[in-house]
């Protein structure tokens, strides 16, 4: 996993090296993350604003037999209120415009510094989303980590893993009725890139004083909404190393039936180390759980019991065990 590094201002030294820039992902190299979380979620506009409030039901009412000249049966159900509050994740790309004048290719450099900065936002946003702590981070989300924290069952399963290379495969069922992200009616799904060109701005810390700097800006709004508690499925404790407590299909075929609709709109998601942990059993063919189904555009998308299992680099390899 990269590592997150600064909120600190562009430099000269790094001016002269954005001269050889030419495109992103090269540019940004081994620090570059497949997270393909974002291509899968549904957005969807909150409830209210800012929040997201919707009902669960916890009991459901009956009726009963009957015979004439007797009373009716009554029905009630109970019901749960759920709030989601919309969390706002949001930075400033700012270059120097002095830096620029002096530049041989402004452009380049801008464009270096606001792609970097922009896949350093999405990795950082994404680990928020997965490991983040709203105890740690009022601002922040209720992350997937902390709505699973222990083994329970039917909805955390244990890979019997121990030590500090483990980590997570995660399940989901996308759906209005299953996990989905809300954000403002008056905002945008999604990452929000808005340039606004050149402005008068602070220096970063520890300067003083203002500069004026070319600016861009990038927001997410979202709320982490799980309307069926069974859509979110955690498969926790599974060795990353050696041969034993590896990835089970057997306990997956058993998270996936847990699932409301028991698999229907389900998308799995792993780390590059689990992934080929996957892969390789399902191009071994030795296992008929496992298959391989061609995507235009992509490649071979692996797939357990039907469901796709795509990667999310922001799952770890040295979670701590669930018990």
């Amino acid at each position: 996993m990269s590592t997150l590094h600064q909120n600190t201002n562009l430099t000269w030294a790094e001016v002269n090296k954005r001269e050889g820039y030419d495109d992103a992902a090269a540019v940004i190299g081994e620090l570059l993350q497949m997270n393909e979380f974002l291509d899968e979620v549904p957005w969807r506009p909150a409830t209210h604003g800012t929040y997201n409030k919707q009902l669960q039901a916890k009991a459901l009412g009956v009726g009963a037999f009957s015979k004439a000249n007797t009373g009716l049966t009554f029905m009630a159900s109970q019901s749960d209120e759920l709030t989601e509050p919309v969390k706002l994740y949001e930075g400033e790309s700012a270059v120097d415009d002095r830096l620029l004048k002096g530049a041989t290719d402004a452009y380049k450099v801008r464009d270096s510094e606001d792609a970097m900065n922009l896949e350093g936002a999405i990795q950082d946003w994404l680990s928020n989303v997965v490991y983040g702590n709203e105890a740690d981070i009022p601002e922040g989300f209720k992350s997937l980590d902390r709505r699973r924290p222990s083994i329970v069952a039917n909805r955390c399963w244990d890979g019997a893993g121990s030590g500090s290379d483990l980590t997570s495969l995660l399940l989901f069922e996308f759906s209005p009725r299953g996990l989905w992200l809300a954000y403002p009616q008056g905002a945008n799904a999604g990452l929000v890139s808005d340039d606004r060109g050149r402005n008068l701005v602070d220096v970063p810390s520890p300067g003083t004083g203002q500069m004026w700097a070319w600016v861009r800006h990038y927001e997410i709004w979202a709320a982490i909404v799980l309307r069926d508690d069974r859509a979110y499925q955690r498969y926790a404790n599974i060795e990353t190393a050696g041969s034993s407590n590896l990835f089970s299909p057997n306990i997956f075929i058993q998270m996936k039936n847990q699932l409301p609709q028991m698999g229907q709109m389900a998308v799995g998601f792993a780390n590059r180390t689990l992934k080929s942990q996957i892969d390789n059993d399902a191009y071994d063919k030795a296992n008929i759980a496992f298959s391989l189904r061609e995507i235009t555009g992509y490649g071979p998308i692996t797939s357990v019991a039907g469901v796709p299992i795509r990667t999310l680099e922001a799952l770890i390899d040295t979670e701590s065990e669930l018990t």
